[in-house]
């Protein structure tokens, strides 16, 4: 068991071992101990140079009692986040997001996600990073449960698990893709991923497949209504509730964020 103020101070020395180790210059690191999720922003001067880097994380009291398993999830998170100040491109995914709306920087978030990762665990820059990104994934899906695989809301946070899972990450909980009724073009959009060497072709393929959703969307809402159940039928054994998902483009996701 930890203090708050000893989590506040071993992620700050973490932080600093890990940008000596990667060789990277940076001007200036902030940790700000006031958000409701884990943040990040930044400056990047050239790719082996940072300007700047405010890293956010949720509150916590110097004197409340931290478990180890919060601790290292800290510190995945920070790691995580640094991922993205390193090898994530911010142009190509605002210029998405302008272009398309939150729904696709969302889908872009569920691919770059588990992209990033892969490259801080090749980087070397952070030894243990693999176990700690391992089992952060793992206990945001035993606190949260998986989410239901027929939401289009649901998606990015799919793609953030399901790429993680085709990375190697052991995780506990069974996968939902095949049960999703989108599943051929989330399948598509992870094996693309894999080949990605960088943000802007993460954009490109959740811009594919934010296309493909609306048109399987729209596919869907030109069936023709189902036959009523016999009387007697009636219950709620397996009902998910109304479908709030449509890719619009002003959509928000529920994936993790990154960024």
């Amino acid at each position: 068991m930890f203090l708050g103020t000893q989590v506040k101070r071993g992620v700050a020395s973490t932080l600093e071992r890990v940008f000596q180790a990667s060789g990277q210059k940076i001007d200036k690191l902030d940790i700000l101990w006031s958000g409701k999720t884990a943040g990040i922003i930044f400056k990047r001067v050239n790719s082996r140079s940072l300007q700047s880097v405010k890293l956010v994380f949720p509150s916590i009291d110097d004197m409340a009692t931290i478990s180890r398993k919060v601790f290292n999830n800290t510190v995945g998170y920070a790691l995580h986040e640094l991922g993205h100040a390193w090898f994530t491109d911010n142009a190509p995914w605002d210029d998405a997001r302008n272009v398309h709306g939150s729904y696709v920087s969302s889908l872009i978030n569920g691919l770059e996600d588990p992209r990033i990762e892969q490259c801080v665990i090749r980087s070397g820059y952070a030894p243990n990073s693999k176990a700690l990104f391992e089992e952060l994934t793992n206990s945001v899906l035993d606190k949260n449960g998986y989410v239901q695989p027929d939401d289009l809301k649901n998606v990015p946070f799919m793609l953030a698990i399901e790429g993680r899972r085709l990375n190697g990450y052991p995780i506990n909980h069974p996968t939902v893709l095949g049960v999703s009724p989108w599943s051929a073009d989330i399948e598509w959009a992870l094996t693309s991923a894999q080949k990605a060497k960088n943000t802007e072709a993460i954009a490109f393929i959740a811009v594919e497949l934010f296309k493909r959703l609306q048109q399987a969307h729209e596919e869907q809402k030109k069936q023709p209504p189902q036959e009523p159940q016999d009387e007697g039928q009636q219950g709620d054994d397996g009902q998910q509730g109304e479908q709030s998902g449509e890719p619009s483009g002003d959509q928000q996701g529920d994936g993790q964020q990154g960024r």
